[in-house]
């Protein structure tokens, strides 16, 4: 130890007195910098936002401390739960959860597994057939309906012509039936101009009986005359009501544009017989069509929403097997939040079915009146309620408050879904 405080004591310097060093040549240190001035506003608002989180807090704590207050509360929902009851395979795809519904909305099909379709394809395969056959029959008879308007527009046309025919021949027997008049005067007159002639002697009787004869004969050509225009009027009449008589149609009553169109009629009358046929045929594959179908129907459960809500859970997706009794989703109504609240037994006084009470979730400031819908047993659980606190068993001197809101918090319908399931708190006045 000697010998380390000798080394320590020849390492150390000698100290000189201050008055006795030679002044030193460095520069003065500077002087140390003025201190920021302070903001006077600065300490205010810390002060005023301290101020306003102990109030807050205060406010938020008020009605434990200035109420009957709940122990716990969580707030619910009504909720409904879709089963599939059949055995079978999901057809399109089911909503996703969060997806928004409206009462009796489509959500998915539920296909028997391994249906037969087979004699439904049959079915619909020979019905189809069978409308093909009706319409080509519909159709054939629709042409002949042409042909035969096309068929009557020339007889129309051949009536017309032959009416014009005995029209014109009528008039030339009425000529000749007038020429036929003066000739027979004429006879006449030639046979009384003999007869006076012949009892001056003045005529023989050759020439009186030549006149006599010659008065005969045109009485006999007057007379063929008038029976040829009588016939020529028949045949006019009948050519108006559209038979044609005479030499020149060799006996035929009806041209062969008429007895063409009879034909047609009877060919006709074969395919409505036909189709009637067929359309009976059909209305019986119809008949057996809705049959299968309905079996099908049946075999085939359409899933749809029981409620207006948002998806609350779901298990299933598109082409997934389903037993009886699976739960498919369930489905949430945000629109009618609900509170389930745990309060001491001291409070069912005041905690009765119909009681006023105010309640407000936990992180949120808004308070929302209510009341008490109705009082249950401890370990009585609502099971058409998404959110309930749960089936813990609620401790001696306890029971559970079912309360309706009647506000509902701001926000839309489907957003106050995100409220379900946090804790709030319900109180009243003591």
């Amino acid at each position: 130890m000697e010998a380390t405080r000798n080394r320590l004591e020849s390492g150390s310097a000698v100290l000189v007195p201050r008055e006795l060093q030679a002044p030193r040549t460095a520069p003065l240190p500077a002087a140390p910098p003025a201190p920021a001035r302070r903001r006077p506003w600065g300490r205010l608002l810390r002060w005023l936002i301290g101020g306003a989180i102990l109030a807050e807090g205060a406010w938020l704590l008020a009605p434990m401390v200035l109420y009957r207050t709940s122990v716990r509360a969580s707030v619910t929902a009504p909720l409904a739960t879709v089963r599939i009851h059949q055995a079978g395979v999901v057809e399109g795809l089911p909503p996703e959860v969060g997806a928004t519904l409206t009462q009796g909305q489509h959500l998915f099909d539920v296909a028997a597994a391994h249906l037969d379709v087979r004699p439904l394809e049959r079915v619909e395969a020979e019905a189809e057939a069978t409308r093909r056959s009706v319409a080509a029959l519909e159709h054939q008879i629709a042409d002949l309906e042409e042909i035969k308007a096309t068929l009557n527009q020339h007889f129309l046309d051949y009536r017309e012509a032959r009416i014009a025919r005995a029209e014109k021949q009528a008039d030339e027997h009425r000529a000749a039936i007038q020429a036929a008049e003066s000739r027979l005067k004429e006879a006449e007159y030639e046979f009384q101009v003999h007869g006076r002639a012949s009892i001056r002697a003045a005529s023989s009787d050759i020439e009186r009986t030549r006149a006599e004869y010659a008065v005969r004969v045109a009485r006999n050509e007057l007379e063929a005359a008038r029976q040829t225009a009588a016939r020529l009027d028949v045949q006019l009449e009948a050519a108006r009501r559209g038979y044609f008589v005479g030499d020149a149609d060799g006996g035929q009553d009806r041209v062969a544009s008429l007895q063409r169109c009879d034909e047609i009629e009877i060919q006709q009358a074969g395919l409505r017989a036909r189709l009637g046929e067929l359309r009976g045929k059909l209305l019986e594959l119809d008949a057996r069509l809705a049959s299968e179908r309905h079996h099908l129907e049946d075999s085939r459960a359409t899933i749809k929403a029981p409620m207006s809500g948002v998806v609350w859970s779901s298990a299933l997706d598109a082409g997934s097997e389903v037993a009886p009794g699976t739960v498919a989703l369930e489905v949430v109504d945000p629109g009618r939040l609900t509170i389930e609240a745990v309060f001491k037994e001291a409070d069912a006084a005041r905690i009765h079915p119909g009681a006023s009470v105010k309640a407000r979730l936990v992180g949120s400031s808004a308070v929302l009146p209510g009341r008490v819908l109705r009082v249950a047993d401890p370990a009585a659980i609502d099971p058409e309620l998404a959110g309930e606190p749960g089936a813990d068993a609620v401790p001696t001197g306890m029971f559970r408050a079912i309360i309706a809101l009647d506000r509902q918090p701001s926000g839309a319908a489907p957003a106050n879904r995100y409220h379900i399931g946090s804790p709030a708190v319900v109180w009243t006045s003591r």
